[in-house]
């Protein structure tokens, strides 16, 4: 048994989740339709394995360690990232579901990761900021062994290009294609490639560039079509924050009523939800109604990550805040 407060705004409900209210959520993934994890940025991670109802934590080195970007294969199987430099970008795995964790990569005192994904054949990217005017990447095949990849952009960095590890969306694999978005130069820039590529392409972005700026959050819908999400951490309202890139060109897209860069943006891959959406920020969350092309508000918490599975969505942020939204019960409103 667990309590809930539930907030309603229009016809959507965002059941909140009791978890440790000391941790600051940013690292979240959903494989299974009852399965989510959670990192935090004070070295804890999170299980539950009854949608949320309840949950496991654990320690997998110390309280300093910012977990900001997590990537579950299952219920067991989970990679963690923690940001930082003097060694501690990291890359953490688990096999047992949490129980014990092994030391997959360690980063150089130099080197800043800000986030990872994996592929469905368990090839991971980890991209990192810039060093020494050449790109800072990790990569896997099989997730056991880890190289540097410094020579994989068909063109050099910009200076101070880097990213934005503010909810682990930097990077993402998504229908066969791998997409990063960079941050902190005088472009942002799409570097994206086919799976099988060898090297990605950089695409200059309208997206606002500059110390803190840039692209926070990447969604492939195919090499050619991709959704960015981001802004200026520094200008609140610098514009624009929501942008699709399709066929060569960019289109400015429908943006929240939430101030301020857009951390997070996860894109709902359901077909009876085509082209709906969350987005948040410190400033809250909102919902994109494909079908009547508005957004919705979900909470005004700080919120700086979502992640979905196929029932539904989690929204993740400072005091221990953890919202889910059913996808079963939005669709029956609507």
């Amino acid at each position: 048994m667990f309590l809930t407060a539930v907030i309603a705004t229009a016809a959507i409900e965002l059941t909140t989740l009791p978890t440790q209210a000391e941790q600051h959520w940013v690292g979240a993934s959903a494989p299974s339709s009852q399965v989510v994890w959670l990192g935090s940025t004070t070295g804890t991670i999170a299980r539950s394995a009854d949608a949320g109802a309840t949950w496991q934590y654990f320690k997998p080195a110390n309280d300093s360690l910012q977990f900001r970007d997590i990537e579950a294969l299952d219920g067991n199987h989970a990679y963690a990232l923690s940001i930082g430099d003097n060694g501690d970008s990291r890359i953490y795995y688990t096999a047992n579901g949490g129980q014990n964790w092994t030391l997959r990569f360690r980063a150089s005192s130099n080197q800043f990761l800000n986030c990872i994904d994996v592929s469905s054949r368990n090839e991971a990217w980890v991209y990192g900021d810039s060093l020494e005017n050449h790109w800072d990447m990790v990569r896997s095949a099989d997730g056991r062994n880890w190289m540097m990849a410094r020579n994989t952009v068909d063109s050099p960095p910009l200076p101070d290009e880097g990213g934005l590890a503010a909810s682990g969306g930097c990077v993402r694999f998504n229908h066969d294609t791998w997409a990063i978005g960079t941050a902190n130069a005088d472009t942002a820039r799409l570097l994206v490639k086919r799976s099988r590529g060898i090297r990605f392409k950089a695409i200059d972005t309208p997206m606002p560039a500059g110390p803190g700026a840039g692209i926070a959050s990447v969604w492939p819908l195919a090499e050619d079509d991709v959704i960015l999400a981001g802004g200026d951490l520094n200008n609140a309202d610098t514009a624009p924050r929501l942008m699709r890139y399709q066929n060569g060109e960019f289109s400015l897209l429908p943006e929240p009523e939430l101030k301020g860069a857009l951390y997070s943006l996860t894109v709902i891959e359901r077909a009876d939800l085509a082209g709906d959406m969350l987005v948040s920020n410190p400033n809250g969350a909102a919902y994109f109604d494909a079908a009547n092309n508005e957004w919705q508000p979900l909470t005004d918490a700080n919120v700086w990550n979502s992640v979905c599975s196929s029932n539904y969505c989690y929204l993740v942020g400072k005091n221990g805040f953890v919202g889910r939204l059913s996808l079963d019960e939005l669709t029956l409103n609507q």
